[in-house]
């Protein structure tokens, strides 16, 4: 699983924690994502914004775009403009 993060400054942090078998927990709110593809087209809007984008590429592999808020002064660490690889 890549992920790769779209920063929002706010009052409140977002709280993001990946598992096993494609499974992403934002904010306490499970999303689970099929092993042999990823059809959702409105996951933006059906998550309430979340989760941005979801694909997987030719070798199966799950790479999201999650909204993720802070609250810190200066630019995050984990806000690097790229995907970055979760090991679980």
């Amino acid at each position: 699983m890549r992920i790769r993060y779209s920063p929002c400054k706010s009052n409140t942090e977002t709280s993001v924690r990946a598992s096993a078998g494609d499974c992403l927990e934002i904010d306490g709110t499970r999303y689970d994502f099929a092993a042999e593809g990823v059809r959702w087209p409105k996951v933006a809007e059906e998550t309430q914004g979340a989760i941005l984008e979801a694909f997987r590429d030719a070798q199966s592999e799950l790479w999201i775009t999650v909204r993720r808020f802070y609250s810190t002064s200066g630019r995050p660490v984990w806000d690097t403009g790229n995907y970055e690889e979760i090991k679980i």
